[in-house]
């Protein structure tokens, strides 16, 4: 290839570059100023006078003078924040007897799996030395009684000192409370149910040497349950005792548990920044068992935030930001992305429900230009300027602008 040839390429290039730039930057200049110079031999019409839509400049609405875009309002969100946890269920209350001293089982008025009612006995001690204790406290309490009634006439008569007859009163006090010590050592050879529940499995039989260490059996409430799970430190402020809580638990598929937060734990755990969240589970038909794993969802109360469409997002070195309408114009408002979902994107920014954001068209817009909304009536494409140059133009022009028009009938006629 020659050099004048190469030459002549790399000036052609230059050319289209250059005037590519040109159409980009100064649309209106090149399509409206020139068609106008170009059309000053004609009369001045109502287009021409500024009074059609393009203005003094001859552009047109949705041509290139302006930019056609798409607009949408924003929206809000207010949705929740759900946090799963998994915990393990445990009975509202639940409490293993012991007997309080040592002695041999004598009965076992249970069968494990039944229910109790509060003040039921459940096992039985042998008690026969705290009988006998009890029945020599009773006789030296009528004793002491007795010897109290004989001091008290003798003082009506004066035949008894004071000192004798308080001696009397402190033996009948002191009868008194050896026999409550009786009638508790001997209460203490019976075990009842502390409240209402379910009794499990015992290892004991009639006959066992039992101390205060063994572990007779266990008594849980299960009217209701308690589930304790940990939540994000993200959420710590905006749960409260009382707020609804559903529960499921895979031993019972399908089955589903609302209940609500019963207590907060005070505290952070720094290791995981979790805390501890306590909700409290009905259980009338006692379908959740102590030590079952139950998954809980909780729906944390969410702020309402603005929410636009994901196409009306962009992003420069500066950040994620929108275009809004204000008016025919555009301006750059910086936002700060809070969550996404299916299409749409919560921000937080200067923006409130209602205004007007765009979502197509966004490439070409700058700050503070002025831009057609699709669907309005200025922005649809007008007639071409052949078809109305004839109500502008007489005499000797006529000619000249019709016959390129006739010639093209002539062509679609034959």
């Amino acid at each position: 290839m020659s050099i004048t040839r190469q030459f002549l390429l790399s000036l052609l290039l230059v050319i289209l570059v250059g005037g590519g730039w040109l159409l980009y930057q100064r649309p209106a200049f090149v399509f409206g100023e020139s068609e106008q110079a170009g059309d000053a031999t004609r009369p001045a019409g109502p287009a021409a006078a500024g009074g059609g839509p393009g203005g003094a400049s001859g552009a047109r609405p949705g041509g290139f003078g302006q930019v056609l875009v798409v607009t949408t309002a924003v929206g809000t969100d207010d949705s929740a924040t759900e946090v799963r946890a998994i915990g393990t269920a445990a009975a509202a209350r639940s409490v293993t007897i012991y007997p309080q001293v040592a002695g041999i089982v004598t009965a076992i008025a249970f069968s494990p799996g039944a229910s109790v009612a509060q003040g039921t006995v459940l096992v039985e001690l042998d008690s026969a030395d705290q009988q006998v204790a009890l029945d020599r406290a009773n006789v030296a309490l009528d004793a002491a009684r007795e010897t109290l009634d004989r001091s008290e006439r003798l003082e009506k008569t004066g035949n008894i000192t004071a000192s004798v007859l308080s001696d009397a009163r402190k033996a009948v006090r002191q009868a008194e409370i050896d026999v409550r010590m009786a009638e508790l050592d001997l209460a203490k050879r019976t075990l009842r149910a502390p409240f209402d529940g379910v009794i499990g499995l015992t290892d004991i039989t009639v006959g066992d040497l039992v101390t205060s260490q063994t572990a007779i059996a266990t008594v849980a409430d299960m009217s209701s349950v308690t589930v304790a799970f940990d939540v994000p430190e993200r959420v710590v402020g905006k749960i409260a005792v009382g707020e609804p809580v559903d529960a499921m638990a895979a031993a019972l598929p399908g089955a589903t548990f609302t209940g609500a937060i019963s207590a907060i734990d005070n505290r952070i755990d720094p290791a995981t920044r979790t805390m501890r969240v306590e909700a409290t589970l009905p259980n009338e038909a006692a379908d959740l068992k102590p030590g079952m794993t139950v998954t809980t969802d909780l729906n944390v109360p969410g702020e309402t935030r603005p929410a636009v469409p994901s196409l009306a997002i962009q992003w420069d070195r500066n950040g994620s930001f929108v275009w809004k309408m204000g008016g025919d114009t555009v301006h750059r408002v910086g936002v700060q992305i809070v969550a996404r979902r299916s299409g749409t994107v919560t921000v937080a920014g200067d923006l409130r429900p209602g205004d007007e954001v765009v979502v197509e068209g966004v490439l070409r817009l700058r700050e503070g230009i002025s831009v057609v909304r699709s669907g309005e009536s200025g922005a649809a494409p007008e007639a071409a300027p052949e078809e109305s140059a004839p109500e502008a133009v007489s005499g000797s022009d006529a000619a000249p602008l019709a016959a390129p028009r006739e010639a093209a009938r002539a062509r679609e006629a034959g």
